[in-house]
């Protein structure tokens, strides 16, 4: 008798049964395809993007605005309990993560909906969403910078954009925004490597100009380091000043701060290290002062066009907060200032509470009761 050795039995059985396998291997791709489809299921697994997932997420938001107000007013209400906080701010410093929350429920606390949240919580929650627009802008900003890819960096901004709740895409804000990174993409794609120019409204120019780029990381380095750089930079560019009355050296002549971002600047006008001349510190101080006010304006203009009484002081609270100690510093925001920014805008709201949409004021109430 032939003796078959274990490999033989493997290859009698898989020859034996090969058609029985293929056939039952095709029958049981057929059940599982029958029952996905029954189950409503899919055979393809697909991963989104944290921006398509909000997107998503604000697009299936059946929620009516009363109910996101309520939701946004109960998880304040948990993390200042569980912060032991009365305020979402403490001497301009958030005391409350509100990174958790989705994106409508911030826009609902950032734009005060309902007037159920204080100025501390609105500037807490208008932090955030500029925070996530910075985490999503971050990583394409950094490649436009070394290839000149412009156009993924305004995709990169219009998804972002789109994925704003129902109530957000209604402002006036939201929409020139819109039109400024379509015309924006439309620029960097009609011409690669160029960086757009001329448009209003463009939060892309405005993050780009704000977060710098000749000084690395200058928001998260000490200010002795970041001054280092600053001092190389402007040494650098001095060795290649050819325009007629730019500064060729410390001393005289008109610096170029394009590229440069605040913190960078208030390094230079507070004279960091010692390692600026007196010429340089009060072209520094100048060019930063004179973008506070321009930055002032156009928050007033802002406010103006939307309609919103409240958004100009709470802009300048919420700018307040963002910015460095040595930002404040260089433009002369004190504490005492942010406390009278508060304190004024909490006035302004409990007087436009006083009112209802038809202007007259609310039966039961004088204005002593409100102050």
């Amino acid at each position: 008798m032939t003796r078959i050795g274990p490999q033989g039995y493997a290859a009698a059985y898989a020859y034996s049964g090969a058609t029985n396998a293929q056939t039952g291997t095709a029958a049981q791709q057929q059940a599982k395809a029958a029952e996905a489809a029954r189950m409503g299921a899919s055979s393809v697994s697909v991963t989104l993007s944290a921006q398509a997932q909000a997107a998503l997420a604000n697009k299936t938001d059946g929620r009516d605005l009363g109910a996101v107000v309520s939701d946004a007013r109960k998880s304040l209400d948990a993390l200042l309990s569980a912060a032991k906080a009365t305020s979402a701010l403490k001497d301009g410093k958030a005391t409350i993560d509100v990174s958790g929350l989705d994106r409508r429920s911030l826009y609902a606390i950032a734009s005060n909906q309902g007037g159920s949240f204080p100025i501390e919580e609105q500037v807490v929650a208008s932090l955030q969403l500029q925070s996530g627009q910075n985490a999503v802008l971050a990583g394409p900003a950094a490649d436009a910078r070394v290839t000149g890819d412009y156009a993924g960096l305004y995709k990169a901004a219009l998804s972002r954009h789109e994925g704003a709740g129902t109530e957000e895409k209604a402002t006036l804000k939201w929409q020139n925004e819109k039109a400024a990174l379509v015309e924006g993409l439309r620029q960097s794609t009609a011409k690669p490597g160029t960086a757009p120019t001329g448009i209003a409204d463009d939060p892309v120019a405005a993050y780009v100009k704000q977060n710098g780029g000749v000084v690395s990381n200058p928001r998260s380095r000490d200010i002795d380091d970041v001054a280092a750089d600053v001092r190389v930079a402007l040494d650098r560019q001095y060795g290649l000043a050819t325009g007629e009355g730019m500064a060729t050296g410390p001393d005289a002549g008109k610096i170029d701060f394009a590229r440069f971002d605040d913190r960078s600047l208030s390094a230079m006008a507070l004279n960091k290290g010692g390692q600026f001349s007196d010429h340089e510190v009060k072209e520094a101080a100048d060019e930063i002062r004179s973008r506070n006010r321009e930055g002032v304006s156009s928050y007033w203009k802002a406010a103006q066009q939307s309609g919103d009484g409240s958004a100009f002081g709470r802009t300048l609270v919420s700018q307040y907060v963002s910015m460095s100690s040595e930002e404040r510093e260089a433009v002369g925001w004190t504490p005492a200032l942010y406390d009278k920014m508060v304190s004024l805008q909490n006035l302004s709201a409990k007087l436009s509470s006083m009112f209802g949409p038809d202007g007259s004021i609310k039966t039961g109430m004088s204005l002593l009761d409100y102050l």
